[in-house]
């Protein structure tokens, strides 16, 4: 099997060597959609690596008797496990493998050293059944071949993190059914990104698309650090049906130095929409052609360079049909009004937490209410009767965990 596999290869076929994110991105080249080039590490390159690090040994004590509740001795696992995965030596072939096509794609773009962007592609994520969202490590604007390397084994590293093993003892993906690809891909050095829905993700409207997007790189918006602007759009006619500007204080470029960096927007930029009705519409064509060709509702990432348009990222959506079963609630005016993010009705004591590191403080059946969930608070969110976030958008990773855990969310 290779160890290293370009996007052009790759099909729905091929999710047991590329894992999910990897078959999708050659499904969306296949399709003939704009995908920026790039390769995947693939699970034969996990495999090669785990096997010389002796992980499976090291790994089965620790792993043993896991349990869902068990946040502490889940988090001891994690630490312990990560920390074998970045002290080990990746093996030469691997290494030479994941070079060899680092340098080619430096050539095609002309490039001493052109920045990637590094992301996991678990066997078991971006599935029909659970997408593992925001689970695996992604890193941006990678440079250099030590760079590559590296990230890469932290990308590895990233299949024992606390969240990602709660995850997958919920979810009950077994320990045999989990391997860990890595995609390397050209990086869009966005002037402004976001994710689309082809089907409303909270009321399950198939005739409907939703679009949020913001300025800079996508990953303000998938990890919910700003508000981001929304569209809705007619799937049949493209017909833009609803536009709503989101509050983005800042936004995430290229560090000229490496890596990226945060800069404060302006008031009337924040406040402005971050893509015009045309751009809009032409995402919402490629939604809906990357939807034709899967044959089902997707979630697809965007990322937008001067006039070029890109999908850098699409998977099945996961939570149709499941939204909290409705109650009987006593009308009354309400407190405060949000977005959506996972439908449903709740009760319960309001708890402010201002880190997970407070998770202590959150009984079972509390409202959880913080700033943010990052994918870090996976676990105190299946405690929460509902969650409510001050930021976020419903196509955030916190959004999609919380509608796959059928959790209420604004």
């Amino acid at each position: 099997m290779p160890i290293v596999s370009w996007f052009e290869e790759l099909g729905r076929g091929d999710v047991a060597l590329v894992g999910g994110k990897g078959a999708n991105l050659g499904q969306l080249v296949r399709a003939g959609l704009p995908v920026p080039p790039g390769f995947v590490v693939t699970v034969e390159g996990w495999r090669a690596f785990a096997a010389a690090a002796g992980l499976a040994e090291n790994a089965a004590p620790l792993l043993a008797g896991l349990r869902v509740d068990d946040d502490a001795g889940t988090e001891r696992a994690a630490v312990t496990l990560q920390e074998l995965v970045r002290a080990a030596r990746m093996p030469d072939a691997v290494r030479e493998a994941t070079v060899a096509a680092y340098r080619r794609l430096a050539e095609e773009a002309h490039e001493e050293a052109p920045p990637v962007a590094v992301r996991s592609s678990a066997t078991a994520e971006d599935a029909a059944r659970a997408s593992f969202a925001g689970m695996f490590k992604s890193f941006l604007n990678v440079r250099g071949e030590d760079d590559l390397v590296r990230r890469v084994q932290d990308c590895w590293a990233s299949l024992f993190g606390a969240r990602a093993l709660f995850y997958r003892l919920r979810e009950r993906v077994a320990e045999g059914e989990q391997g860990m690809a890595v995609v390397v891909q050209r990086m869009v050095q966005s002037d402004k990104a976001g994710v689309l829905f082809t089907v409303d993700p909270a009321s399950g409207d198939r005739d409907r698309l939703v679009i949020e997007s913001a300025w800079g790189l996508g990953e303000v918006v998938v990890s919910g650090q700003v508000q981001p602007d929304r569209f809705v759009v007619d799937k049949r006619t493209l017909a833009i049906l609803e536009r709503s500007a989101g509050r983005k204080a800042f936004e995430l470029v290229r560090d000229p130095g490496g890596g990226n960096q945060r800069r404060d927007l302006a008031p009337d930029r924040a406040a402005a929409l971050s893509l015009t009705d045309d751009e809009v519409r032409a995402l919402a064509d490629l939604g809906r052609r990357d939807e034709e060709h899967e044959g089902a509702p997707q979630d697809a990432e965007f990322a937008i360079e001067g006039r070029a348009i890109y999908l850098v990222q699409t998977r099945p959506v996961t939570t149709l049909g499941k939204g909290a079963p409705g109650e009987r609630v006593r009308r009354a005016e309400p407190l405060v009004r949000g977005l959506g993010a996972s439908p449903g009705t709740a009760s319960g004591v309001a708890r402010i937490l201002r880190s997970p590191g407070e998770r202590e403080r959150l009984a079972e059946g509390e409202v959880l209410v913080a700033a943010m969930t990052t994918p870090d608070w996976v676990p105190l969110m299946r405690r929460s009767a509902a969650i409510v976030t001050d930021g976020g958008g419903m196509t955030s990773h916190a959004a999609i965990v919380s509608r796959e855990l059928g959790i209420p969310c604004i």
